[in-house]
């Protein structure tokens, strides 16, 4: 989320309602695990990408890094200052001065949206990016006051930061094992179904009836086929899932297009390039990649995303989509410059103009 529209922890949920809601789809979630995928992959494996969709991250502040954002002009009502007169009702404005603070965080932005009672309070502040930002606004720059109210509200969202995580550790640290036995449930179950004898005759090695065999043009094109299951594959940190990543693959699929979508999420130790190479085995037309603060922030990612940019040059073919995620030019012009100057869909413009951006691509 770019903005809060000024406030935080102001929806009428609070985070026991997330984590109930959690809770229901999560048994659906692991049912809906694939038995393939079950008979095909590590166990861990599987377990580490459910928790990573359903763990709940909440953000930490680093205070010792807030930063001080560019002072800017504004108009400041005055008609409730009991020094001053009016023969008009208000309101009555004049020019002041908006002082700004940062506050880097890391975390879910998502959840600067759900406190822990509704009787606390929204608290005034921006979500930009990978940062909370504070405003002071007076008619005359007082630095002081604007210090004072800053370190107050700052003390303020630490304080329900740390409640709302009270809520959340219990489920953070339960949710491995239960999806870890819920699956290995289901992976007994499926042995045990594999090992029922009947009494029969194995099914033959081979067909009865061999088909006619097929040309060598034609294997090779099912075998093309065969490989490239989806129109594209979706790339994003698993931190931006619900903000962007999953909204776009809805979006993406409802506007007929194929999409390789949760087996491209990135966790941690996974390596960027080799997840872009399962997805391009699997994808007719590239992949969407979500370049965002979170993205960035897997300090894999630079050196490999750089890398696929240098075969994309290479090869003469357009490999991948990007979509600008909370970021600008300059934050992904430092940390790969070479992407930084390709033309990029912005998660800002909506949902429905980043889909329009990529059909344009894929020439629908």
């Amino acid at each position: 989320m770019t903005r809060q529209g000024g406030l935080l922890f102001y929806d009428s949920a609070v985070i026991h309602d997330v984590v109930a809601h959690l809770r229901e789809k999560l048994r659906p979630a692991i049912e809906g695990v694939p038995a393939a995928e079950l008979r095909a992959r590590p166990l861990e494996e599987i377990v580490s990408r459910v928790v990573d969709e359903f763990r709940l991250d909440v953000p930490v502040l680093d205070r010792t890094r807030t930063y001080q954002l560019e002072n800017e002009e504004i108009d400041v009502d005055v008609s409730r200052d009991p020094r001053r007169f009016f023969a008009s009702p208000g309101p009555h404005y004049v020019k002041g001065i908006a002082l700004r603070v940062a506050i880097p965080f890391t975390g879910d932005s998502q959840l600067f949206r759900y406190g822990t009672t509704h009787y606390n309070g929204p608290i005034p502040a921006d979500v930009v990016g990978q940062t909370v930002v504070l405003t002071f606004r007076c008619e005359e720059p007082d630095a002081e006051a604007a210090r004072r109210e800053f370190e107050s509200t700052a003390e303020r969202i630490q304080n329900a930061l740390e409640m709302v995580r009270g809520h959340t550790t219990e489920w953070n640290q339960r949710l491995p094992g239960e999806v870890r036995e819920r699956l290995g449930e289901r992976i007994k179950k499926m042995e045990r179904a594999g090992n029922v004898n009947l009494g029969y005759a194995p099914a033959p090695a081979k067909p009865i009836s061999s088909p006619t065999p097929a040309s060598a043009a034609t294997k090779s094109s099912s075998a093309g086929a065969a490989a490239a299951e989806y129109d594209l594959f979706l790339s994003h940190a698993s931190e931006d899932k619900h903000a962007i990543a999953r909204p776009l693959y809805e979006a993406l699929t409802a506007a007929g297009v194929s999409v390789w979508y949760d087996e491209a999420v990135l966790t941690m130790g996974d390596s960027l390039r080799q997840k872009i190479d399962e997805g391009l085995a699997r994808s007719k037309h590239g992949g969407v990649v979500v370049i965002s603060p979170n993205f960035f922030a897997k300090r894999w990612t630079k050196k490999e995303l750089d890398g696929l940019v240098a075969r994309e040059v290479a090869s003469g073919d357009k490999l991948i989509l990007p979509v600008w995620h909370e970021i600008d030019h300059a934050g992904v012009a430092a940390h790969s410059p070479t992407m930084a100057d390709r033309v990029a869909a912005r998660s800002a413009d909506g949902v429905d103009a980043v889909v329009r951006d990529i059909l344009r691509a894929l020439g629908r």
